[in-house]
């Protein structure tokens, strides 16, 4: 039998590269005593030869799981891991711990909430009372203080518009005396 034609029938095949077993290297061996090179394949043979590589060479799957220990090839667990979520995973640790300590983070947790919730209402109550008292109290002190300078300012500019620019200096040197 010629081997290009069995090489090219086995590549043919999804995914199948040409590895003779020892069988077919058997059936090759006592063929090729039998059959000429002008003698046409039986294409029964053929059709044996196709089942036969189908069983002993099925299809390699690559796994989309990843191996988690590389250098364990005993254990097999590993291989067949199934996707987990975060969530599961964490729910999992869960069992890790003892009850004490699964209580003791608890309370931590719920400390640590509750202080944020009572800092972050605390920290409302304060910021409004701060804006408002600066609203009533300070910003009408700031708005007449502002006011006056206006009224200074307004002042002098009339004055020397009426007596020149000497007498606005005067007034302002005579108003400190």
């Amino acid at each position: 039998m010629d081997e290009e034609v069995l090489r090219q029938l086995l590549t043919s095949q999804d995914g199948l590269e040409f590895s003779p077993t020892a069988e077919m290297m058997m059936m090759n061996s006592a063929i090729a005593g039998s059959v000429n090179e002008n003698d046409s394949i039986d294409p029964e043979l053929i059709e044996t030869i196709q089942q036969q590589v189908i069983r002993v060479n099925p299809p390699v799957t690559t796994s989309t799981v990843a191996r988690i220990n590389n250098n364990d090839d005993d254990d097999d667990d590993d291989d067949l891991l199934e996707d987990e979520t975060v969530l599961e995973r964490i729910i999992a640790l869960k069992e890790m711990f003892p009850e004490s300590v699964q209580n003791t983070v608890g309370k931590v947790n719920s400390a640590v909430v509750n202080t944020t919730k009572f800092a972050y209402s605390k920290g409302r109550t304060a910021a409004w009372w701060i804006t408002s008292t600066m609203c009533v109290l300070v910003f009408p002190i700031l708005i007449q203080k502002e006011l006056l300078q206006v009224a200074e300012q307004i002042s002098r500019e009339q004055r020397s518009i009426l007596l020149g620019p000497q007498a606005a200096a005067g007034a302002v040197g005579s108003g400190a005396f």
